[in-house]
């Protein structure tokens, strides 16, 4: 009987921590893990890549160090394909996700951001030697390289569905890694390439007789974007204090440093 009651007494105890636990919200489960888990893409160079010791880095690295340190915790990097970050954030396999991750109408429907942290426009890729495309209006009839589950992605898909390239004959072709991408350009495989601005700029650093220049169409320029860091949705606690701890090194052009660094960084990779 006393070994019955010792156990019972056990379980509630368990069922009391967890109850606790559950209560306190995302910060209390990562000062009680010892470790923030973070998921990215490391495609993205600037923001996120493999540096020269074989382990993901770049700008957003640096801000989710800061974010760890910050919180007095270990950090914990997941590097898993862009299209399956919600899903890691959602089932609870990863606490934030820093991946150059576009705020969007659509995306905020399931997921919470922080404060944007930087800006972005999407640009297009092309040989050097093409004078003929200066707008997107300009790429009907071609095939137009993208990074799978991105911005780039949404917007020329949107464009080649209902869009400015609709009934043109223009094709969409998806790609893990834009380093292929731009070997498929290079090989007369796609016409342009669109995507992030600093992605595009960092392509053509590495890659000699390509040429970038921000999207427009003839009607006009295209919005620019605002990057955030994306969690699952409905903490709201959580939410106010990552906004606390990145709001300052915002503002004071940390972040931006960050960015200009990791572009020369990655550059002299290649």
């Amino acid at each position: 009987m006393k070994k019955m009651i010792a156990m019972i007494l056990a379980a509630m105890m368990v069922l009391s921590m967890t109850c606790a636990f559950a209560e306190g919200g995302k910060l209390a489960e990562i000062q009680s893990r010892g470790k923030l888990i973070i998921c990215t893409d490391a495609a993205w160079a600037p923001f996120e890549y493999i540096g020269a010791n074989g382990e993901v880095t770049g700008s957003d690295i640096e801000l989710a160090n800061y974010i760890a340190q910050q919180l007095g915790v270990e950090k914990e990097i997941l590097n898993v394909a862009f299209d399956s970050l919600s899903t890691y954030l959602v089932n609870n396999e990863a606490d934030l996700s820093i991946s150059a991750m576009t705020i969007t109408e659509e995306r905020k429907e399931t997921l919470d951001f922080s404060v944007p942290y930087t800006t972005a426009q999407q640009y297009i890729i092309v040989l050097a030697d093409n004078d003929k495309v200066t707008v997107l209006d300009d790429l009907a009839g071609a095939a137009i390289g993208v990074h799978l589950g991105t911005t780039g992605d949404f917007l020329v898909s949107d464009e080649c569905m209902m869009g400015v390239l609709a009934n043109t004959g223009a094709s969409v072709s998806q790609f893990k890694f834009l380093t292929d991408a731009a070997l498929a350009l290079k090989n007369g495989e796609l016409g342009a390439i669109v995507c992030d601005t600093m992605l595009a700029e960092n392509i053509v650093a590495v890659n000699e007789g390509l040429k970038c220049f921000p999207l427009s169409y003839k009607a006009g320029a295209a919005e620019i974007e605002q990057l955030g860091i994306a969690m699952k949705k409905g903490d709201e606690e959580f939410l106010a204090k990552i906004n606390e701890i990145i709001t300052p090194i915002i503002e004071d052009g940390t972040v931006d440093k960050w960015v200009v660094e990791h572009s020369e960084l990655a550059s002299a990779l290649n």
